[in-house]
């Protein structure tokens, strides 16, 4: 179940990252700039490190908070960078925070001129537990603190 969670979630982000080219300038005008000081993620100092699951005797790190991004890390793969993400995406776009308080981290990140959200909820158990919920089906997975 979490190793088909952290596939969907690793291909959801990987089709984000596709980029339809155009030769038509029309869009010139909607495209938004991003100045590289613009900061997406504001995570609580609770969340910030990295977080994933363990079977007791191996580990898969999925999600790493640093004090201004949010990165999905594929095992033995690459990092992706939200904020890099965004940036990337060729007409940007913003990250709500709609909860970021001692217990709960919730936001969304929206993709300009695209219709793409993609919606995350941790919620904190204990200084090392986290839980992140699955939005399909309402469940929550329990993530622990490498």
């Amino acid at each position: 179940m979490k190793k088909q969670l952290f596939i969907a979630l690793s291909l959801t982000v990987l089709s984000l990252l596709t980029v339809n080219c155009s030769s038509s300038n029309d869009d010139d005008n909607t495209q938004q700039t991003n100045p590289t000081t613009t900061q997406y993620f504001h995570p609580p100092t609770w969340i910030q490190g990295t977080w994933g699951v363990t079977n007791g005797t191996t580990s898969n790190k999925l999600y790493k908070f640093a004090v201004n991004d949010f990165i999905l890390l594929a095992t033995g793969v690459s990092e992706q960078s939200m904020t890099g993400a965004i940036k990337a995406h060729p007409y940007g776009g913003s990250v709500d925070e709609t909860s970021n308080t001692s217990t709960l981290y919730i936001f969304d990140i929206k993709y300009n001129n695209s219709g793409v959200t993609q919606h995350f909820e941790f919620k904190k158990i204990s200084a090392t537990q986290i839980q992140l919920k699955d939005n399909s089906n309402n469940t929550w997975t329990d993530l622990v603190k490498m």
